[in-house]
């Protein structure tokens, strides 16, 4: 039976966003092939995951910007929409322009206060914003008739946030939040908050910290709602978690991993900014020191905004390791790939996932999906195989049970 099922993004119109629903589109009217989607792989097609043409999509938008305008732009910018799939799905493109509203920026740093002056959150109380985007979700919800909902965070890096003592605790939390403490509280947190009372599973693709914190973690299970993330991996840090464990299993020690990073879409502007920067650069840092567990390993990440090279990102990583009768030896890679495109399906997986989660009745945190993500929340492994090998077990477990229930 087909449902409707709303996808409201947080950074409507930023190139992750706007390739994500392009995509979508595009799949629908059957102009793309299905590559770079995972749940795409065999493995997963007896899972009755939600149908690409099943969903609608709205969201918040910082930028007086809609999708057509974002997806020309990023055509024209970067090359990789071509003007036949633009054609295709400029009509869905308008039609979920109509469904976007403003956003708010609260403590999301100067980076993207450059590009969003006039936040709308200036007169509102905290509770008076997560209770205004509520409403925006409500409407959106009633408006399309939606049999569910899901929100999905694309924002630009927030600076990094060390959540105090009381995030741990839901009272504790709430209270803040009722006493207006506004200097304790990203805008990130505000939108995991209000999906979560709103009963939309979240999802955090982002390096901001979202719901990654256990007093929101206790509210998702109270209101029976999944999340997951956070900070997508999709390019550098895919290899680093890939290559990593193959030093491990060798016993080869690895001295010294450098990586450079140069990105110069909107993003990358953001990441100009010291303290977004950091908080990227410590994900992608803290993933490949956790597989490696060695504290003489001198590891480093560096981003650096080049406008030039627009959505392609270009990484440069140098491995400097020692092997028998202490050989040193070297390893050096470069990757260089659209980073929108890249990330925008897993984007897809990930509202598949989170949608079929919640109709299996789950909540709190998919720890299973650690493997779409650099600094997934509780994780207990950053190793890419076996974070891979959890997804597949999952699933494995979800297709077994259905075909039992069949019989």
């Amino acid at each position: 039976m087909s449902r409707k099922v709303g996808v409201w993004i947080v950074g409507a119109c930023g190139s992750v966003a706007t390739c994500a629903v392009t995509g979508a589109e595009a799949l629908k009217a059957g102009v793309i092939p299905t590559s770079g989607l995972v749940t795409e792989l065999s493995d997963f097609k007896d899972l009755d995951l939600l149908r690409f043409d099943e969903m609608i999509f709205g969201g918040h938008e910082i930028r007086k910007v809609d999708w057509v305008a974002a997806a020309e732009e990023f055509a024209r910018d970067n090359g990789v929409i071509s003007p036949q799939i633009l054609e295709a799905v400029r009509p869905a493109l308008q039609r979920h322009s109509k469904n976007l509203r403003p956003g708010v920026t609260l403590n999301s740093g100067k980076g993207v206060a450059s590009i969003a002056p006039d936040a709308a959150e200036r007169a509102l109380t905290l509770r008076g914003m997560v209770d205004q985007i509520k409403k925006d979700l409500a409407e959106f919800k009633a408006n399309h008739s939606l049999d569910q909902l899901i929100v999905v965070h694309l924002t630009s890096a927030e600076p990094h946030f060390v959540p105090p003592r009381e995030f741990h605790y839901v009272e504790s939390f709430l209270a803040l939040l009722e006493a207006d403490r506004r200097d304790l509280f990203p805008a990130s947190v505000l939108y995991a908050l209000a999906a979560v009372e709103s009963g939309a599973p979240y999802v955090n693709f982002t390096t901001c910290i979202g719901s990654s914190f256990p007093a929101m973690d206790e509210l998702a299970r109270r209101h029976g709602v999944p999340h997951v993330g956070r900070d997508g991996k999709t390019g550098e840090t895919l290899m680093k978690t890939t290559l990593a464990p193959m030093f491990v299993a060798r016993n080869l020690k690895v001295m010294s991993w450098e990586g450079y990073n140069m990105l110069g879409n909107r993003d990358g502007k953001v990441l100009d900014a010291p303290d977004a920067n950091q908080a990227k650069c410590k994900d992608k840092d803290n993933c490949l020191r956790d597989i490696l567990g060695d504290d003489e390993t001198h590891s480093r990440v560096r981003i650096d905004y080049v406008p030039s090279l627009g959505d392609w990102k270009t990484a440069w990583d140098f491995i400097h390791f020692t092997g028998f009768l202490g050989t040193k030896m070297i390893l050096q890679f470069i990757w260089q790939g659209c980073d929108s495109a890249l990330a925008s399906p897993l984007v897809l997986d990930l509202i598949r996932m989170a949608d079929f989660a919640h109709r299996s009745n789950e909540s709190g945190n998919l720890r299973h999906l650690a493997c779409f993500f650099k600094a997934p929340y509780e994780a207990e492994e950053h190793g890419f195989f076996r974070q891979n090998e959890a997804l597949l077990e999952y699933v494995a477990a979800h297709r077994k049970a259905r075909v039992g229930a069949r019989v």
